[in-house]
């Protein structure tokens, strides 16, 4: 077996408009040209037209969206807790996680996401909803068997996750 051999070779082939990326060789050495490159002034040119497309191109599929007579993200959940009866905050906090996390299907729940979407309803500004202690509701959800982490996951509110009794209590509310 050659020396040659023995080295893992590697390959790296990018193309961004009319930039070009295309590394051959040892694993060592694709590595290394790859690193210089993430550093030029081009790479970081690249990134930031992609950026800038990929930004386009959400701003038109929401407007499209919006034309197209679909709901907004707020409009929907406000929709949501006006059709289930839902207005006390702990409730809108709780509802808000589910809708976060089955609608949306996101993988965490950041207080942040919490805020901007309970605001998005136009019932509550955001400076309103910035007053709610989410920490403190999250937490007494918690104890009260509403909400918890999943397994493998951090125990940090931005993770937790209705429970059977937090989903008993949401249906119980819209009945």
């Amino acid at each position: 077996m050659s020396e040659e051999d023995a080295g893992v070779m590697g390959r790296i082939y990018i193309k961004v408009g009319s930039e070009e990326i295309d590394l051959t060789g040892e694993e060592a050495e694709v590595s290394e040209s790859f690193g210089k490159i993430l550093k030029t002034d081009t790479w970081q040119s690249a990134l930031s037209k992609i950026r800038r497309s990929r930004d386009a191109a959400i701003e038109e599929a929401t407007e499209r969206a919006r034309m197209a007579g679909i709901p907004e993200r707020g409009s929907s959940f406000k929709q949501l807790l006006t059709s289930c009866g839902v207005d006390k905050t702990s409730d809108v906090i709780l509802a808000s996680i589910h809708y976060l996390r089955n609608v949306e299907r996101e993988r965490d729940t950041p207080p942040r996401e919490i805020r901007r979407l309970i605001s998005q309803t136009g019932e509550w500004t955001e400076d309103e909803v910035e007053k709610w202690n989410l920490s403190l509701y999250i937490n007494r959800m918690i104890e009260g068997d509403l909400l918890t982490y999943p397994s493998g996951s951090q125990e940090k509110n931005r993770f937790v996750v209705l429970t059977d009794a937090g989903l008993d209590h949401l249906e119980d509310l819209s009945m």
